[in-house]
C-alpha cells in the first residue's frame, strides 16, 4: 500500500519531535524538582500552663538529649484561701512541672536537693537501666542536701506515669511527685481535653494537684467534647474512691497500659502508686463534680472541700437541632400499607407420619 506523500512527512515530523523534543521537555521536568528540606527540630520547649493547676517542665536539647532541670525545696505552699501548709515543692510548684516527652526521646534530668534531708527520685513505671531507677542506697547513692544528681534514660514505656521521691512518704506527701507522659508514636488516645487528677493525701491535707477545694483549678469541657483525666495516686497513705457526676466515663487505660477492651463506670478505686486514663464525653452543660467518695475526703460540716474538683461544661459550639420538637410523621404524605409476603404452606407433623 502508498501511502500520500504529505501523510509521509508528517509522520517524519512526529518521528522527530519525539525523539529530541520529548527528550528536551522531559529533561526539563526533571530539573524542576527541588528537594524538600527536612523540618527543623526543636532546640527548647515547655512551660505552657495545662489548664488544670500544672505546667510543662521546661527543656533544652543539649547532645541529642532532651534536659530538664527539677530543684526540690521547702516552700510555704497555700492549699486553699487562708491555708498554707510547710511543702517540698519541685521548681516552686505543688506538684511538680509535668514531664512530657515523646517515645524514644533520650532525656538527661537534673536533680537539684535544697531540702534540709536527703532524697532520689524514682521514674515510676519507666523501663530503664537498673542505675538510673531512683532508689536510694539501692541503685545509687543519696542526693544529700545541696547536690545535684544526673539521671539519663530512653523513654520507652509510652501513656501517662509520674515521677515522685523514693525517700520516705513524708516527702510524697509535702509534695514531690509530678506527672511523667511518654506520647506515643502510634495509637494515643483521642482527646479534645487532656487533664490531670493527682490525688494526695499527706501532709499538705486532702488535695488535688496540690490544692485543696475550693482552690482547685476549674476545669472546662464542650458538650460533646473527648475530656482526658489522668488520675494519678501519689498517696502516700489511703485509697480514693473518684466518682464523676453527670454520667459515665471509660477507663481507657491504667498505669500507662491501654485497655483491650475499655470499662464504663461512674466511680474507680484509684490506690497509691496506680494511673488510670478516663475519657468523659458529657451530654449536658453544667458544673460537674469530681470527687473522693469517702465524704470525710471531700465534704465537711461547711461544705465541699479537700478531694473536689469541678468540670464546667458549656453548651455545644455547634448548635444542634432539638429532637423533641419534630413532628412525629412527615405531613402530607399517605399512609402506605405494608406488603403480606405469602408463606408456602408447611405440611403439619402428623399429616405424613403414617406415609412410608
Amino acid at each position: 500500500m502508498r501511502f500520500p506523500r504529505w501523510l509521509v512527512a508528517l509522520g517524519a515530523v512526529g518521528l522527530i519531535w519525539t525523539v529530541t523534543g520529548s527528550s528536551s521537555y522531559t529533561e526539563e521536568v526533571r530539573t524542576s524538582i527541588t528537594p524538600v528540606a527536612a523540618a527543623a527540630q526543636p532546640q527548647s520547649g515547655g512551660g505552657e500552663d495545662l489548664g488544670d493547676g500544672t505546667r510543662l517542665a521546661q527543656w533544652r536539647m543539649v547532645n541529642g538529649r532532651k534536659e530538664f532541670h527539677l530543684t526540690v525545696a521547702p516552700t510555704p505552699w497555700e492549699i486553699k484561701p487562708g491555708v498554707v501548709r510547710q511543702a517540698y515543692a519541685i521548681n516552686g510548684t505543688v506538684p511538680g512541672p509535668v514531664i512530657r516527652v515523646n517515645e524514644g526521646d533520650k532525656l538527661r534530668i537534673l536533680v537539684k536537693n535544697e531540702m534540709p534531708e536527703d532524697t532520689a527520685m524514682h521514674w515510676h513505671g519507666m523501663v530503664l537501666p537498673n542505675d538510673q531507677d531512683g532508689v536510694p542506697l539501692l541503685t545509687q547513692p543519696l542526693i544529700e542536701p545541696g547536690q545535684t544528681y544526673t539521671y539519663e534514660w530512653t523513654a520507652i514505656s509510652t501513656g501517662s506515669h509520674w515521677y515522685h521521691s523514693h525517700m520516705h512518704g513524708e516527702q510524697e506527701g509535702r509534695g514531690v511527685y509530678g506527672s511523667l507522659e511518654v506520647v506515643a508514636r502510634l495509637g494515643e488516645i483521642a482527646a479534645d481535653r487532656d487533664y490531670r487528677i493527682m490525688i494526695g493525701d499527706g501532709a499538705l491535707g486532702f488535695v488535688i494537684n496540690g490544692k485543696s477545694f475550693p482552690a482547685t483549678a476549674p476545669l472546662r469541657a464542650r458538650v460533646g467534647e473527648r475530656v482526658r483525666f489522668r488520675l494519678i495516686g501519689t498517696g502516700p497513705e489511703m485509697i480514693h474512691p473518684m466518682h464523676l457526676h453527670g454520667g459515665f466515663f471509660e477507663v481507657v487505660a491504667q498505669d500507662g497500659m491501654r485497655r483491650a477492651f475499655p470499662e464504663r463506670m461512674d466511680t474507680l478505686l484509684v490506690g497509691v502508686g496506680q494511673t488510670f486514663d478516663i475519657i468523659f464525653t458529657p451530654t449536658v452543660p453544667g458544673k460537674w463534680m469530681m470527687h473522693c467518695h469517702i465524704f470525710s475526703h471531700s465534704e465537711t460540716h461547711e461544705g465541699m472541700s479537700g478531694l473536689v474538683s469541678i468540670l464546667y461544661v458549656d453548651p455545644p459550639a455547634v448548635s444542634l437541632p432539638d429532637l423533641s420538637q419534630l413532628p412525629p410523621a412527615v405531613p402530607g404524605l399517605p399512609a402506605l400499607p405494608l406488603p403480606t409476603l405469602p408463606l408456602p404452606g408447611l405440611p403439619l407433623l402428623g399429616e405424613h407420619a403414617h406415609h412410608k
